[in-house]
Parts: C-alpha cells; structure tokens; sequence
C-alpha cells in the first residue's frame, strides 16, 4: 500500500512537472488595414481562417492605435508607453531624412527616453517565456539585443525548450499600402460594382478598383494565417493558445494611413482565448498601449509602474482614446486627439497648412492620383476639398455615433460647447503630460542627444563568487544580458549567481544609449 502511494506521488509529481501551465500567446499582425473584415460589416473579402477565430473568440469594437503610421505604432506596442511620451512619434526617426518642406534636415536618430522604457518581451522572458518575431521590428528606435530569444523571417515557437510557454509574433505584409500598387490590376466589372466607397471619396471606379485589390491582400493574408493555425493544430498547441489578430494602424488608402480621423487609427482586433468566452463582441475602448500590460497580465507577470497602458483582460477602465500625428516621413503635420465613446476632438497644431501632405511614397497609388487631378479639376466633394484646403480650424470635434466618417465639424456649436471642454481639458492634459509631445522634433533631438553628445553606457562589475558571478551595473533604467562564448542568444540577467564557465559576454542596453558589449576570458 505505502508503495502505491509513493508511486502515484511520483506520477502525479511528474505529470504536473512536464505539463505547461502557463499559456502560449500568439499575435498574427497585419499591416495597414482598417474594418475591411466580415466581422465589422464588409463581407468582400472572404476570410474563412479570421472567421474561426472569431467564431471561438472575440471580436473588439473600439481598439485604436496611437499613431496612423507603423513605426511609432510598433514603439507603444513594443514599450507599453505614448510615442509622445518615449520621442518616437515621428515615422522613420531611426532612417535618415534628407529634408521636409521646409527643407530641413534630420539626422537619424533612435529616441532618448527622459524616463524608464523597457520592452516588455524581456519581462517575458525573465518570466520563462520564449520568445520570438518573425519578422519585422521597426520599432522607430534602437533594438533591444534582449527583447526576443528570435527576431528573423525564420523565427518560430518550434525551437523553445519542451513545454516552454511562448509568446510568438508573427508579421504579415500582403496588406501593406505598397501591395495597393504592388498588386496594381485591373479588375472585373462584377467585382468594382461590389464596393462601397465611404462618403468622402467620389464614387468613381479607379477607387474601387484599388478596394478590389485591398480585398485580395486580405484574403492572401487570411491564408497565410490558415497556415499558422494549422501549425498550431498539429503541435497539438492550439488549445492552450491565446491568439491576437490586429492591424499596426488603420487602411491603407489616402485619409486612411497618416490620418487621426478613425480610418487611419481604428482597427480590427479579435482574440481566441484558451477557454469559451461568454460572449462574441466587445465594445470597451482600448488603446495600443494597452497590449503589453495584457500580455504579462495574462502570462502571470508583474506590470511595471512606467507603463502608461492598462490590462483590459477581464477590466473595462478606459473612459478615453489619445492619439497623435507628426512628421511622417518627409512631411510634419502635427495633430493631436482624444476620443471618447462618443466625440472625438481634434487639435489642428499647424492651421495654415492642409491636412493633405503630398508624401511621395503614396503618389503611387492610383487613388492618390485621381484625388491630386480631381482636386485640380475642383471634382471632389466638400469633405475631400477640406483635406486640400490650405487652411484649417484649430480644432474640429465629431458626433462619433451620428457621423462615424467625421465629416461634420461641430466646434463652434454652442449646442456641444461643454463636450468641446470637457475633451479640451482632458487632451491638453494628456499633451503636457508627454515629455515631447510640444516640441518640434529638430528641439527634441537636440534634448535627448544632449545638443549632439553620444550617450555612453558605464561597463559592468563582476563579483566572482564560489564558481560562478554577478552582474552590477550601476546604469539606471537599463537591461543586463549575458551568454557563453559562441552562443547564438542572450541571456536576461536576473541577478543570479551564472557559472558561465571559462569565457562570456555581457551586454547592457538603454534606449538611447550605445549599447555597451564586453567580453571576458578567464584562465582554466
């Protein structure tokens, strides 16, 4: 009997030790897509793998980003924090721009927080996590050499250690705003009579055509995503995997992309979890910066006190959206909004230049062509004109219920004048709260690089001890990673003792900062 009991102590003991407790997370990321899904009301294209997500999961009503473009988007997903807290709010900061309209030059740069910043990927994998990204970063600043156990085109949860809990990004690009032009054909005239333009543009086939091919992308992307899922079905992973399906900004059309009204920052979101939700929608606001407090809330990690983002698993507590535009690539145009359930108040920085910036990049679209001759012509409507208009109002504040395409500015009606300073207050708040977000960026620049210096990194101290070390470092708000000799990752340093044995590396990383590598030898 006391055999029997010993035996199925053992087994118990070793069944729960190999059995992974923790979930996996999976985030399958599209690029520039707005509501172009079945599960928001356009059913053009077909999306039969996203339909099984949504099916088992959660759609998500109201989730926004806080930058229209992608890679201040990717640096408040990756960090938890407002662009315009961390200076990474104007896009391609880390690529060097020769000049802007004004004809003034910026020097590549990776942003120099005043504060702490972290990618939460390393709390996760502090925390036992692998962690992995395939493929794109482009995070506007310098890469943490910490963040992930793999970023490549060939990084995949298949090389973590056996019933190691993930967290696996993958990068989807067949929507992005190239793959308009990229994939430029003409298309059948059953498939353009198909699309419904939203009110702004003219109702002309050129448009459509482009809407035709967006809806390709999508259905291309939805493949893509059926591959992964298959993946996870026959790793026998599916069921214990948190997936996240979301866009990095809103569509990829003229004021869709770089725009602040809800095209270029509203995006879909729908998430399979790991048991039956209650119900299929769900309409509480959430920002970007809400996915990293998310993710380690889900993974059982602590959140730490400088990320600005809140958990919106299982919480509803957010009452307002922020969101900003800058500079996006050679052209500023500085926007500031705050969204609620039901208005949205914009702040126009730079009254007396258009909305419209004529960036180079989106003059291959076709669409951007026939709206440039249009507007020549004096053909688009009062809505379009406005976007072209050289002039505009400091503020333009929507009926968000009544009119979801903001078409209708109410500022200056007394009827909304408390809405009006109810958002006013709140958003001019949230703006002197940002540590940039009222500088021009040739003054940010000059701030965070301290009028050109190079930020250096203090080297390390090793205490030896029995076999074995420790790690001090004695720079504030940075990240300490370590490896043997020859190894192809870096390790988080946890404050440990590590017995590397004879040779290794070590490894600190601050943003802003040079990353300090050193190696150390030591005799047998």
């Amino acid at each position: 009997m006391k055999h029997l009991l010993i035996t199925k102590l053992f087994l118990f003991i070793l069944i729960h030790a190999t059995t992974q407790e923790k979930p996996n997370i999976l985030w399958l990321v599209c690029e520039d897509q707005s509501l172009f899904f079945p599960q928001y009301g356009d059913s053009l294209a077909k999306t039969p793998n996203i339909n099984q997500l949504s099916n088992e999961g959660i759609v998500y009503d109201n989730f926004y980003a806080v930058s229209p473009v992608c890679a201040p988007s990717r640096s408040s997903i990756i960090t938890g924090m407002y662009p315009t807290t961390i200076g990474t709010q104007h896009m391609r900061a880390y690529k060097k721009i020769e000049n802007n309209k004004n004809n003034i030059s910026y020097p590549s740069y990776s942003a120099s927080p005043n504060k702490k910043v972290q990618f939460f990927t390393e709390i996760l994998r502090l925390n036992g996590y692998y962690c992995t990204n395939n493929s794109k970063e482009d995070y506007n600043m310098l890469m943490s050499p910490l963040a992930w156990d793999e970023s490549s085109r060939t990084a995949h949860w298949k090389n973590r250690k056996k019933n190691q809990p993930f967290f696996a990004v993958f990068n989807f690009s067949s929507t992005h705003e190239s793959k308009i032009w990229g994939n430029e054909r003409q298309h059948s005239k059953e498939e353009i009579s198909k699309v419904k333009l939203p009110p702004f543009y003219p109702n002309n086939d050129a448009i459509k055509n482009d809407f035709v091919t967006n809806y390709k992308n999508i259905e291309r992307l939805d493949s893509l995503i059926g591959k992964i899922i298959i993946q996870l079905k026959q790793d026998n992973l599916y069921n214990n995997t948190i997936i996240f399906f979301y866009s990095d900004h809103g569509g990829p059309f003229p004021r869709y992309k770089r725009s602040i009204y809800d095209t270029g920052i509203k995006c879909p979101l729908i998430i399979k979890w790991n048991k039956k939700p209650n119900k299929k929608r769900n309409n509480q606001m959430i920002s970007f910066i809400d996915l990293a407090p998310t993710v380690l809330d889900l993974s059982d990690c602590n959140t730490p006190d400088n990320i600005e983002g809140i958990s919106f698993y299982n919480q509803n507590k957010r009452k307002y959206i922020y969101a900003a535009t800058d500079r996006f690539d050679e052209y500023t145009d500085k926007r500031r909004c705050i969204r609620s359930d039901s208005f949205k108040l914009i702040l126009n920085c730079d009254t007396s230049s258009p909305i419209m910036k004529p960036v180079k990049y989106r003059k291959k679209m076709a669409t951007m062509k026939l709206l440039d001759s249009l507007h020549l012509e004096n053909k688009l409507n009062m809505s379009m004109n406005d976007w072209y208009n050289s002039f505009k109002n400091k503020y333009e504040l929507y009926d968000i219920i009544n009119d979801p395409n903001e078409l209708y500015n109410l500022f200056g009606n007394k009827k909304y004048d408390t809405v009006f300073n109810e958002l006013k207050q709140e958003l001019f708040s949230w703006k002197e709260s940002s540590d940039f977000g009222d500088m021009n960026e040739l003054e940010m620049i000059d701030k965070m690089l301290n009028h050109g210096m190079k930020h250096v990194l203090n080297e390390p101290e090793l205490e030896t001890i029995q076999n074995g070390f420790k790690i001090k470092s004695n720079n504030l708000n940075s990240s300490v990673g370590w490896r043997k000799m020859g190894a192809e990752k870096w390790e988080i340093y946890n404050g440990n003792i590590i017995e590397p044995g004879n040779n290794f590396e070590t490894i600190i990383f601050k943003p802003g900062y040079e990353i300090l590598h050193k190696s150390y030898f030591k005799n047998k």
